[in-house]
């Protein structure tokens, strides 16, 4: 992949482009070798991605000729109710009561969900995920004071990267269908 890569907002014509990266990279179609690169713990719903997209929630990165490589979801957190069938949502909101971050329950913060963030094994190592951290820092700061997101416990990769690139902070680690997750949290 030599040609330039741009992140900008997702538009509805990116969803195909997405859930396509999404599902390539999601733990059950990795084999253990694969794995080890990094993998998303959560299949997304189409549904998801709509309305991710529709509420500014998504930057996709795609080369010149618009293929997508990339892609980071900020959105604000689930209203009761929509959190659906989501377990580990679930889980975050009710951790998110609790957990301090900068002196105070997450929960009386303005804060959002990041992720997922899905970088296309060609795309890696090329700043793609620098690139996410200064536009959705730059887009959602005066929004939100911290966003909050899950890594499995198993997915070294995201897990240094989170904390290294990202300076998240993992706060706590929790249980859900038998796999281990850390909540972590960062400031915009």
């Amino acid at each position: 992949m030599t040609s330039s890569i741009r992140v900008r907002l997702a538009t509805r014509q990116d969803i195909p482009g997405l859930m396509a990266l999404a599902e390539r990279y999601y733990i059950n179609n990795l084999d253990p070798a694969e794995r080890a690169n990094g993998f998303l713990s959560v299949l997304l719903a189409e549904d998801w991605f709509n309305w991710a997209v529709d509420t500014s929630g998504v930057h996709v990165a795609t080369t010149e000729d618009d293929v997508v490589v990339g892609f980071v979801g900020t959105t604000d957190p689930p209203l009761d109710g929509q959190a659906g069938s989501s377990p580990i949502v679930r889980s975050m909101l009710t951790l998110a009561e609790s957990l301090e971050f900068n002196g105070k329950p997450i929960a009386q913060q303005r804060y959002a969900f990041r992720g997922p963030v899905c970088i296309d094994v060609a795309a890696r190592g090329r700043g793609v995920y620098s690139q996410f951290n200064e536009v959705t820092a730059a887009a959602y700061r005066e929004r939100y004071d911290l966003a909050m997101l899950f890594v499995d416990v198993d997915n070294l990769r995201s897990l240094h990267t989170s904390t290294t690139k990202l300076g998240a902070e993992s706060l706590a680690v929790f249980e859900v269908n038998s796999r281990k997750y850390h909540f972590l949290a960062f400031n915009f």
